[in-house]
């Protein structure tokens, strides 16, 4: 039995047969994704404020339709198009969620306890309780009987308490009130301390200690007693030192102080840094929920916290002494710091710039089980981006590795036995077998050295945010993003940002969007997310593959992962893979996702536009544009021009 949301509504209002609900169970078990969509429906059914859909608008459903579908009598299309404003729609999902668990109770008897039966009866006498009697003519003459009121079902009024129980509680409040007024006073009073003052004596070093050679009645005509107040060590620059004067002109030795080490952040136990109030969109993920949990305000840090932030937004936080900026979509795990460490991050993607301290302590960067320490100059910053690497053509990319930037003075790097130094500008390149490699004197990048977003970024930023109000699951304001949007960079934002808070199954659908105002953009999207997936690990292939059999079919599953893997030089060199691409896009009954790639490709593979194109209404003059370019064997690699 396929598993679709007609079906797991039927699973969880138990009206499956038992070989049913095990396969259903079992498929249910192994999707997170649908774990997370019962748990969803079973806090949108209880939800009080939840209305039923409108009569006109766009959120409008018509209910015949909820009954065509609850009853199987819809079209495949119909059932498409509900079955997605349901996962898009807390509104649409709790209407169809409680529909079916209402009908799914018909024909059940209802149990109703047998006090509340007599009470009832008791409540109301019928015509049984009429009572006649016969005279002695043989006549029956009614009786009325006897009206006795009755007592309504009132519940006693309660017992009154005593007066000390009705009191203690205002006593209690007006106890602490006066305790926090005392304790403001108190703290508002003077200390009773004075300033210490510190006495330096110019006298010769024999008169110290009142030496018997001098008489207490000399120390006034030897010299006068100079006093002056105590400067607090961290007022005192590094490079002072101290030296005491003596009464024949000599100095003593200086005495060099050390500079002040930066002490830890004061935090509560078990508290690894704080994440400022952010300016954009902040998450953190929540395990025992399982989902992303929006940050609006200042929030304190715990060890192993899973952190991202969505583009084009920056986020800063404090790790350990430092500060540490998120910028762009990026995702990392926060590690605990020492003293002696500026701060310790895991980088699972996206780019990071971590500002010196001063002194200038080491930051811990982790790039799967890697270590790589990064001490900056005093107060610089360092960029950090972790790369994946795919060439096309490849199911198995190459192993990540971090891309660190200096921008100012000498960074210097290192990991067990390996080290390195940056003179800035420059950048190295730290490979996953431990090495570094590819040291250049290229400067650092603009999200390096400027803090702030680019005016282009700060409007499409509050575009962005307009669309996903705090109020709204992330999720949800992301998929509806989507589609309903007309706006190209909205769209292409909400599907990567739907790929980094979610997983790959709510990605791989979005190629097949057919509705919407951004449609097209949807699509193309989607396919540099999946792209960009493929080059994440040696097991993204073969996570991408089940999912592709899913929604695609075994049929299709193959044929849509090798144009999302896309072609070698050798294979673009080949007539006949330009035929087969070209030959998709005139099949009318392959869906819209795959025409959609087999553009993507043959756009990739030539250099040239679509033609006018559209995977949508394939039967046009853009498939006879790349037909009569096939025919005159005009289509050929646009790598292997460029090498001659």
């Amino acid at each position: 039995m396929r598993l679709t949301l007609r079906t797991l509504l039927a699973w969880l209002d138990d009206t499956l047969s038992p070989n049913e609900v095990r396969l259903i169970g079992r498929q249910v078990a192994e999707s997170t994704y649908t774990q997370e969509l019962v748990e969803r429906i079973g806090r949108v059914t209880r939800q009080r404020r939840l209305t039923v859909p409108p009569n006109k608008g766009p959120d409008s459903l018509d209910p015949n339709i909820v009954a065509g579908y609850l009853d199987n009598e819809l079209e495949p299309e119909q059932v498409a198009e509900l079955e997605k404003r349901c996962l898009t729609s807390d509104l649409h999902l709790a209407e169809v969620a409680s529909i079916h668990q209402i009908l799914s109770l018909i024909g059940q008897k209802a149990k109703v306890p047998g006090d509340a039966k007599h009470r009832m009866y008791g409540l109301v006498r019928g015509r049984e309780s009429v009572q006649t009697k016969v005279h002695k003519a043989g006549h029956p003459e009614e009786i009325k009987p006897v009206s006795e009121p009755v007592q309504p079902w009132v519940t006693p009024p309660p017992p009154s308490r005593p007066l000390y129980q009705r009191l203690w509680p205002a006593a209690a409040v007006l106890g602490l009130i006066g305790i926090l007024c005392w304790s403001a006073y108190k703290s508002l009073e003077p200390p009773e301390s004075t300033p210490r003052v510190a006495i330096v004596l110019s006298n010769p070093p024999e008169f110290r200690g009142f030496s018997p050679a001098i008489r207490p009645s000399e120390k006034a005509t030897s010299a006068p007693i100079e006093s002056k107040p105590v400067v607090p060590e961290s007022v005192v620059p590094a490079e002072e030192t101290k030296s005491v004067e003596v009464a024949k002109g000599k100095e003593m030795a200086p005495v060099p102080v050390e500079p002040e080490k930066p002490a830890m952040k004061e935090r509560a136990a078990g508290q690894a840094g704080i994440a400022k109030k952010p300016s954009g969109v902040l998450l953190r993920f929540n395990s025992d929920k399982r989902d992303w949990d929006r940050l609006n305000d200042i929030t304190p840090l715990r060890e192993q916290d899973r952190l991202l932030s969505l583009a084009p937004f920056r986020s800063t936080l404090e790790l350990g002494n430092s500060l540490v900026e998120l910028v762009g979509e990026t995702e990392i795990w926060v590690k605990a710091a020492q003293p002696t460490q500026a701060g310790r991050l895991s980088l699972a993607q996206g780019r990071v710039v971590l500002h010196g301290t001063a002194p200038s302590l080491p930051f811990e960067v982790f790039l799967g089980d890697k270590i790589v320490t990064i001490t900056p100059p005093p107060n610089g910053l360092i960029g950090v981006e972790r790369l994946n690497r795919r060439s096309p053509g490849e199911r198995s990319p190459s192993p990540s590795v971090l891309r660190i930037y200096a921008s100012e003075g000498q960074v210097k790097v290192a990991q067990g036995t390996n080290s390195d130094t940056i003179d800035a500008p420059g950048s190295i390149t730290f490979e996953a077998v431990g090495k570094f490699s590819d040291l250049s004197k290229e400067s650092a990048p603009a999200w390096v050295t400027e803090p702030s977003l680019s005016p282009f970024e700060q409007q499409i930023g509050d575009q962005f945010l307009t669309a996903l109000p705090m109020n709204r699951p992330i999720v949800a304001s992301l998929v509806e993003a989507t589609t309903d949007t007309e706006q190209k960079d909205i769209c292409r934002l909400a599907v990567s940002s739907l790929r980094a808070v979610g997983d790959i199954s709510m990605i791989v659908p979005v190629l097949n969007t057919k509705s919407g105002a951004s449609a097209s953009t949807a699509r193309k999207a989607a396919i540099t997310v999946l792209r960009a997936y493929l080059a994440e690990g040696p097991d993204a292939a073969k996570t991408l593959r089940e999912q592709l059999s899913r929604d695609f079919g075994p049929a299709l599953a193959e044929k849509a992962e090798k144009l999302l893997v896309g072609y070698t030089p050798t294979e673009a060199a080949d007539e006949l893979t330009y035929a087969d691409l070209v030959g998709i896009l005139g099949q009318l009954d392959i869906e819209v996702g795959i025409r959609e790639l087999a553009l993507d490709n043959l756009m990739r593979l030539t250099g040239r536009d679509s033609l006018e194109y559209d995977p949508e209404k394939p039967d046009g003059n853009g498939l006879k544009a790349w037909r009569g370019l096939l025919r005159d064997k005009e289509l050929k690699s646009a790598f292997k021009k460029a090498e001659k």
